[in-house]
């Protein structure tokens, strides 16, 4: 007698896979915006402050009521990081999905990777970005008395 071994595709595993791995891609480019330069600088952000101060002021003095304030740009990236998130978790359920089936465990152990590294990425990156912020005050604070001597 032959016994005959029928693998199945690996569906689940390679849709995970595929998933994943644009999370990835999309966090990625995300945490890359992060250190793009500003559109404003500081000079003129304070400019556009002090001219809409300016103008609230001749509004209050001329009794008239104060201008409406513009709506402020649309901004998608907290949508995308979502997204990715939701692919990675999506990732992993459909990686857990191809081993629960017997699928070929290859690829639904990288969906199940990729997917759980799209998360740590992202924490790691905040992480590193709160660490540095809380060094960056503490070696402000400690030399201020260089800075106003």
């Amino acid at each position: 007698m032959e016994q005959v071994i029928t693998e199945r595709p690996a569906k689940f595993g390679l849709a995970g896979f595929i998933l994943g791995v644009a999370s990835l891609l999309v966090i990625l480019i995300q945490l890359s915006a992060f250190f793009e330069p500003q559109a404003k600088t500081s000079g003129s952000v304070i400019g556009e402050i002090a001219a809409d101060i300016k103008q609230s002021a001749a509004h209050a003095l001329a009794g008239q009521p104060a201008p409406e304030p513009g709506s402020p740009p649309k901004d998608y990236s907290r949508a995308v990081t979502i997204s990715a998130i939701c692919l990675a978790a999506i990732a992993v359920v459909l990686g857990g999905i191809g081993l629960y089936r017997n699928e070929p465990h290859r690829l639904s152990y990288m969906a199940v990777g990729a997917g759980v590294s799209a998360f740590v990425m992202q924490y790691v990156f905040w992480l590193a970005i709160l660490i540095c912020g809380v060094t960056l005050l503490i070696s402000i604070i400690g030399n201020l008395d260089g800075i106003f001597s």
